[in-house]
């Protein structure tokens, strides 16, 4: 065929309609094989879709697929409905017509598919991109209408078993540079030329005008307007006769990084198309400044007579390129990776076919490059059982298309560096590129890698070991072993080391290595079973069904967030494994699996914490210690703060341990959800105090700020002491269902919080009271929570609570003259009493009372103390009995005692009885009593007890002297 390049230097000599007619007849000739080889590639059904798309968007038959309404744009420009057009309507619909469904000014001016069909890539799985060209101008109404009609052809063409996807393109604006945002099938602003230069050397023209492009020479790209104006003004082209998409004399090296990162993005599924991909753009910037386009090379070949469809074949013209690139580089190793690539992405086993039929045009072409690549029958073997590779293999397979993939980008990269390029990649799609390749490429400690993106069908093992390094030393290794024969005679294949048997057997599962039929031989293990192990993955199936659904593309619009929790208890840990060793057998009643037996004993030993987030990422950690569980619930709960209007990811507690299993998971199930109710119900407060027992130690929980503080303590008097602990702001105590079952403490709580949870602990005083015949216990909850506790002796109950609530009226008088705004939080003061009674099981209940409030001092004498500081920084108190005053500069270590004597003077008698303050003034000490917050009522009760306690002491020494 007589080569066609008119003379670059003068297009106004060089234009010529007898070439221009045979260039045309040239690329149409070149489009209908490969029109011919894409439609033998399908099934008589997908052809039937494929030859519809014309006439379907030239139509708007309501018994047509896809019709959406008579409204709908339509008609395709030189599109004719032939006999043969009305046969194939009808035999889609039988009442179409073409009469009723005339179009005067067709509204679609082409239609083209692009990609790998009519390539030698083509595959029974490749799904059919259409670019469908609408005329310039139409409102959003319509192209509405439009995309509905795709919507609904698309749904049609699955049923027939194609996949199928539309675009719609206005020409005119792509050529302008406006294209769709970022989505899964398009790579948005990142490529706008390169994806040009795919359309232009891979287009198969379908229906209505022929894209301009074709009619300018090779040589005149780089004035690419300016000849195609003149096509047009003189005439030598009629512009209903063509299409303009812009011309493409280059590569924008604007356009590389951004173009990469979106293979990267495709090659998390696509690992082999996209090295591939990045290849051809690593070897573009290679040419940078002088680069030469594919779609110039193959146009340059069709203008110079090239008519043979294999050497035009795109996926071919691809590799030749990237072959060039790379044995000019003398990078041997990456050649055969793309080799590789090339090989499965054509996928199409050499070593599988029929010799007794005649070979295919694909058949023959791959052969031929095999050949010349020699490669023997052994290599093709290999790659042929590519479906049946095991772990080893997948794993090499995927760290060498990672480490390509990579180092790819990382080249385009360096070029975007050196030449100072800025992408043309917006922000948000940069964003969530980033993420995704995050999200499937990242490597970190704790998180699974799925090592098998459409390399193999079937990694499933027969037998697989599981072995531990050291047995009793912490920080123990584990490895997987696989034996490819299913048995124990050959020697194993090492596949996976890790930190816990949890992540090592959870990574077998995620890559589907193991699975209900696999059986399992364990070295240096004494702790696991093979039980254990099936109970497992059960646990795994029903957490993570597999295969996971691919996430929206929207779901990378966000940073992860954490989505599922897996705590798994005791995994290669024995509960009791010590107590039963001496022979020890539980000794009372006590199941409680945080404070079991009359041992006290934590039954969890380990604790796997398994977290899967909005990406599909999964992570695991283990906490093996005294502290495990602890160490876990502050990693939970470090995921969702209180207050952030985010609960903490949904929660699975599982033990698969041989020992107290069932009691282990449901306890600590029960214990998480209540710690998740008490922070995150929307009743109580994130400074709520969570109470509990564990080992025989009384714990605390609280959140000061972001962290969450646990302290531990040795006794039931120690954790009321800490109770008493002045509360910045509103603290409630929240029990944990097990704990102090009979302690008082629990029937406060559930008192106080009976009507309004958390709620009710604000802004009021709680007292109560337990009577006895000697003495009466008081415990006062103040406005922010804390609990203060007092034994009064030899005193009756009801003076007891009228000098109580006596007291606490003057104090609040006092600080509400002083800070109005107590005022305003509060309103009245409230104060209530409850008496505390044992019910029929020994446990406590409580009954609210009613205490007058005294108008008059309700004792004998009235006694007010106030403290003061003298600049030392030491507090001391100064005193009125009545209307006496008594002063500590002057009496120094003697007021207690004068005091007490001043008392007793008043009394009819000189007998032993305690005596109550009436009044306590602090407000001249507070930064002494509380620096870093205000008064509450408890620093009052405490204080109050102190000197009370001191002068009582000094009544006794003067009673006896």
């Amino acid at each position: 065929m007589k080569p066609i390049f008119p003379k670059p230097e003068s297009i106004h000599d060089g234009l010529d309609r007898q070439n221009l007619t045979k260039i045309r007849k040239r690329f149409l000739a070149i489009n209908q094989d490969r029109l011919t080889r894409m439609r033998d590639a399908l099934t008589v059904r997908q052809q039937l879709v494929l030859d519809a798309i014309p006439l379907l968007f030239h139509t708007n038959h309501p018994m047509m697929p896809g019709f959406e309404s008579r409204d709908t744009p339509a008609g395709v420009c030189h599109f004719k409905i032939t006999k043969g057009a009305v046969q194939l309507g009808r035999g889609i619909a039988r009442s179409f017509t073409a009469s009723q469904d005339a179009v005067h000014e067709p509204q679609i001016t082409a239609i083209f598919v692009m990609g790998s069909v009519g390539t030698i890539a083509q595959s029974e799985s490749s799904d059919l991109d259409f670019w469908l060209c609408f005329k310039p101008g139409l409102t959003r109404e319509q192209l509405e209408l439009l995309n509905r009609k795709c919507e609904k052809i698309t749904q049609w063409a699955l049923q027939c078993r194609l996949e199928v996807h539309f675009f719609l393109m206005d020409n005119a604006a792509f050529k302008r540079g406006q294209l769709s945002a970022l989505n899964e099938e398009s790579s948005g602003s990142a490529q706008r030329l390169l994806l040009l230069d795919e359309f232009y050397r891979t287009a198969i023209h379908l229906a209505g005008r022929t894209p301009i492009w074709w009619f300018v020479p090779p040589g005149n790209e780089h004035e690419y307007d300016e000849y195609t104006d003149i096509l047009q003004q003189r005439r030598f082209l009629n512009s209903e006769d063509v299409l303009d998409f812009g011309g493409i004399p280059t590569i924008p090296d604007s356009e590389f990084l951004g173009a990469s990162r979106w293979q990267l993005y495709k090659g998390i599924e696509s690992p082999y198309k996209s090295v591939l991909k990045l290849l051809l753009l690593e070897s573009y910037a290679d040419q940078y400044p002088n680069i030469q386009p594919l779609s110039l090379v193959f146009k340059e070949m069709v203008y110079a007579g090239e008519h043979d469809i294999d050497q035009l074949d795109s996926y071919v013209m691809i590799y030749r390129h990237i072959e060039r690139y790379l044995q000019e580089k003398n990078a041997v190793r990456r050649l055969e990776l793309a080799r590789r690539c090339f090989y499965f992405k054509v996928n199409y086993p050499l070593t599988r076919s029929n010799p007794n039929r005649d070979k295919t045009w694909q058949h023959r072409l791959l052969e031929s490059l095999t050949e010349e690549w020699g490669w023997q029958r052994k290599d093709l073997l290999k790659l042929d059982q590519r479906n049946q590779w095991k772990a080893p293999a997948v794993h090499e397979e995927r760290s060498l298309l990672k480490n390509e993939l990579s180092h790819g980008f990382q080249v385009l990269k360096l070029f975007a560096e050196r030449y100072s390029v800025e992408h043309d990649i917006s922000a948000e799609e940069w964003s969530i590129l980033g993420r995704k390749l995050q999200a499937a490429f990242e490597t970190r400690p704790g998180k699974i890698t799925w090592i098998n993106p459409g390399i193999s069908s079937d990694l499933t093992e027969q037998l697989v070991t599981f072995a531990q390094s050291a047995v009793e030393r912490p920080g123990n290794i584990w490895s997987a072993l696989i034996h490819p024969d299913g048995t124990l005679t050959q020697n194993p294949i090492h596949i996976k080391t890790s930190a816990s048997l949890v992540e090592l057997y959870l990574w077998c599962y995620c890559n589907q290595i193991v699975n209900l039929t696999t059986r399992y031989e364990l070295q240096q293990a004494p702790h696991i079973e093979e039980r254990t192990l099936h109970r497992l993955l059960k646990v795994f199936a029903n957490w993570l069904p597999l295969p996971l659904k691919s996430l929206d593309h929207n779901v990378f619009k966000r940073s992860a967030e954490p989505v599922d929790a897996l705590f798994l208890l005791n995994v290669g840990s024995v509960a009791q494994a010590g107590l039963e060793q001496r022979g020890i057998k539980r000794l009372s009643s006590q199941t409680d699996a945080l404070h079991y037996s009359g041992f006290g004993e934590n039954l969890i030993i380990s604790v796997d914490l398994v977290l899967r987030n909005s990406w599909n990422e999964l992570t695991t950690r283990r906490f093996d210690s005294s502290t495990a569980l602890l160490d876990s619930l502050q990693d939970y709960l470090k995921l969702s703060l209180p207050g952030s209007h985010h609960r903490p990811p949904k929660l699975q507690v599982e033990c698969v341990s041989p020992n107290h299993a069932n009691t282990i998971a449901t306890r600590t199930r029960d214990w998480l959800n209540e710690i998740i109710h008490c922070y995150y119900g929307g009743e109580y407060m994130s400074a709520t105090r969570y109470v509990f027992e564990m080992a025989g130690l009384f714990h605390i929980l609280q959140f000061k700020g972001p962290r969450l503080i646990t302290r531990q303590y040795p006794s039931l008097d120690a954790v009321l002491d800490a109770l008493g602990d002045a509360q910045p702001s509103i603290s409630p105590i929240y029990l944990d269902s097990h704990a102090l079952v009979r302690h008082p403490l629990k029937a406060m709580c559930r008192a106080i919080s009976s009507e309004g949870g958390g709620r009710s602990w604000a802004g009021a005083i709680h007292i109560f009271f337990q009577r006895a015949q000697d003495h009466t216990d008081v415990y006062v909850v103040d406005e922010h929570g804390s609990l203060v506790h007092r034994f009064y002796r030899n005193s009756q109950a009801v003076f007891v609570l009228k000098t109580l609530h006596y007291f606490f009226r003057s104090v609040i008088d006092r600080q509400t003259q002083l800070n109005q705004q107590l005022l305003h939080d509060f309103g009245i003061f409230p104060i209530h009493f409850y008496e505390l009674k044992r019910d029929s099981r020994q446990c406590y209940v409580s009954e609210p009372k009613r205490v007058a409030n005294e108008s008059v001092v309700p004792v004998e004498l009235e006694l007010r103390a106030i403290g003061y500081d003298r600049g030392d920084q030491k507090l001391r108190f100064n005193f009125y009995c009545g209307d006496q005053f008594f002063s500590c500069d002057e009496l120094e270590e003697q007021i207690y005692l004068v005091v007490a004597q001043q008392v007793l003077s008043r009394r009819k008698s000189r007998e032993d009885y305690p005596l109550y303050l009436t009044d306590l003034d602090l407000t001249k000490c507070a930064h002494l009593i509380a620096p870093d917050a205000r008064l509450t009522t408890s620093h009052y009760m405490k204080v109050k007890n102190r000197l009370e306690t001191t002068l009582n002491r000094a009544i006794g020494i003067l009673v006896k002297r």
